[in-house]
């Protein structure tokens, strides 16, 4: 078997376990998917937000964008830094298994619907330009 047929299939596996069962949660719908090489993502929506899983070579991880977005504005991880956290690596990062991802996905959802609302989705772009413009200073910066 070739290692992107292991990918595809490691991808499919954590798929049906992590994001159709967080569909099934929340009642997501409207599945778009799209395939390169070495990446696939899927995505689904309801209400105000569409919620992406990506596969990158061997990677696999969620997103979170508005309803009508194409790609993924931030990544859950991100997302999950704009609340009390699990637990906080050395270097102040916060890393989330799957399960966390899709958990954290599951329990702040009503907070999700507001922050991608029309009325409040310039404020989510700006933090998330803030965060983007942070850890490029931080990374520039060699810390």
């Amino acid at each position: 078997m070739r290692t992107d047929d292991l990918a595809l299939t490691s991808f499919q596996t954590l798929r049906q376990e992590h994001f159709d069962r967080l569909c099934r949660n929340l009642s997501l719908s409207g599945e778009t998917s799209g395939v390169g090489e070495g990446f696939d993502v899927v995505s689904a929506a309801a209400g105000n937000v569409r919620v992406f899983f990506e596969h990158d070579r061997g990677l696999c991880l969620f997103g979170l964008g508005a309803v009508a977005d194409a790609r993924p504005l931030c990544s859950v991880e991100e997302m999950a830094g704009r609340f009390p956290r699990a637990r906080v690596l050395a270097e102040g990062l916060q890393r989330l298994s799957l399960s966390e991802q899709q958990r954290f996905v599951e329990e702040h959802w009503p907070d999700l619907q507001v922050m991608f609302s029309s009325e409040h989705m310039n404020e989510t772009r700006a933090w998330h330009q803030a965060v983007v413009t942070e850890t490029t200073a931080r990374f520039s910066r060699g810390s």
